[in-house]
């Protein structure tokens, strides 16, 4: 069983990281998970879920029900999770897409694979308009 963050909640959670810098400098924000949920499977067999909420709070579900209210945000191209004191994160490279599996590894070394529920469509680019004339 997986522990959250090295704490001794009893959910069983641990988290993972995802890849290397993004290679067009693009800031991640981590727009796409608010408001949806995450399962993380572990090589133990264990699995969680993460919903991130859309005011930086997340909450993490275990395999037997067991709820515990974390806090995420995206720094230095890393997604993290906060709860008791202790944090845990991931390098974030690319934005999720709905089912998609990424292998990640947490900076505790906790191999995992997140695969999002559903997430939010990317906001287009706003257009420039040129002058008229």
């Amino acid at each position: 069983m997986r522990w959250l963050l090295g704490t001794t909640a009893a959910i069983g959670m641990s988290i993972a990281a995802m890849g290397t810098a993004h290679a067009d400098n693009h800031m991640m924000t981590g727009d796409e998970l608010q408001g949806h949920t995450v399962d993380v499977a572990f090589s133990d067999g264990t699995t969680n879920s993460i919903f991130f909420g859309s005011n930086g709070q997340a909450l993490v579900s275990g395999p037997d029900g067991a709820t515990m209210n974390a806090s995420w945000f995206v720094q230095d191209d890393q997604i993290c999770l906060q709860a008791s004191g202790s944090r845990e994160c991931w390098g974030y490279s690319s934005e999720f897409a709905a089912g998609q599996p990424v292998a990640m590894e947490s900076s505790c070394d906790a191999a995992s694979q997140w695969t999002a529920r559903s997430v939010n469509t990317p906001m287009a680019a706003p257009v420039m308009m040129g002058e008229r004339g």
